[in-house]
């Protein structure tokens, strides 16, 4: 009888308390949440912006954020794994980033009523790049001035190389006198050559380990100085000038339209 009465006691425990234990799994050892519960996509969405560094960045920068990571859902139609997160996220992040998720639910955004791909970076070296130069099919993506990108501590990075270091890293041997760039309008490096050598920008910097195409290498006395402009490959939406933008008071979806020509931003069941 009596182990009956416990069993019952502890069903009865088990389904009052189900809900919690749920999003204790989910936000792991820091305790329970008592939120609403997600539907099971914005879960999704919310692991995303947990891998982001998003400490920096407006509530509206962090609601900008979740809505790109959702349309690009709704794009490719992928799932993605959801891993441990470290105890530390949620003591620091979760409550801010758990509001921009249950405050965008359903938003989305559209380019001519069509699901597409929405390019978007750190820091812009002083100007976003025409979605052109990825091809027509990106001509959505404008080129925006974007003056106070100067102002991120991300947005400036030098570093020194030797000759040596600089050659085993291209896996070519050059000489630094002989190299050109092609840049395009934003000057960000779109090709590297030298004497018969070529290299694409991005391949380039992605064999140099830089945050940004947009580099200039030229030789000192005794080494290579490489001075880096932007973090990020300079397409769409700069998320630093967007967090001014909104700072300053500006609606998320003219931001959007700011840097996707024929952007709406709308809400699906």
């Amino acid at each position: 009888m009596k182990r009956w009465l416990k069993n019952m006691i502890a069903l009865g425990f088990l389904i009052l308390f189900l809900p919690y234990t749920i999003t204790l799994l989910l936000n792991g050892k820091q305790g329970i949440h008592k939120e609403e519960i997600l539907p099971e996509l914005e879960y999704q969405v919310l692991y995303q912006l947990m891998q982001e560094n998003t400490s920096w960045m407006q509530d509206g920068t962090l609601e900008l954020l979740a809505i790109l990571y959702r349309s690009e859902y709704y794009r490719s139609k992928e799932t993605i794994e959801i891993k441990e997160i470290s105890p530390e996220f949620y003591k620091e992040n979760y409550d801010r980033v758990y509001q921009a998720v249950q405050n965008t639910v359903g938003k989305v955004i559209t380019i001519e009523e069509e699901y597409k791909e929405l390019p978007y970076h750190a820091v812009s070296a002083g100007v976003t790049r025409d979605g052109t130069l990825l091809g027509e099919d990106f001509s959505y993506v404008t080129s925006v001035v974007c003056p106070k990108d100067v102002e991120a501590s991300a947005y400036l990075q030098v570093l020194y190389l030797t000759e040596e270091e600089l050659c085993e890293a291209i896996g070519a041997k050059i000489d630094i006198e002989q190299l050109d760039f092609v840049r395009d309008h934003a000057d960000y490096v779109t090709n590297v050559r030298c004497a018969d050598k070529e290299w694409p920008g991005e391949k380039f910097r992605s064999l140099l380990h830089l945050s940004s195409s947009c580099f200039y290498i030229e030789a000192t006395e005794h080494n290579i100085r490489i001075t880096v402009k932007g973090n990020g490959h300079g397409f769409g939406i700069s998320l630093y000038t967007a967090d001014w933008m909104i700072q300053e008071g500006m609606e998320l979806e003219d931001v959007i339209q700011e840097f996707y020509q024929g952007a709406a931003c709308i809400t699906i069941s």
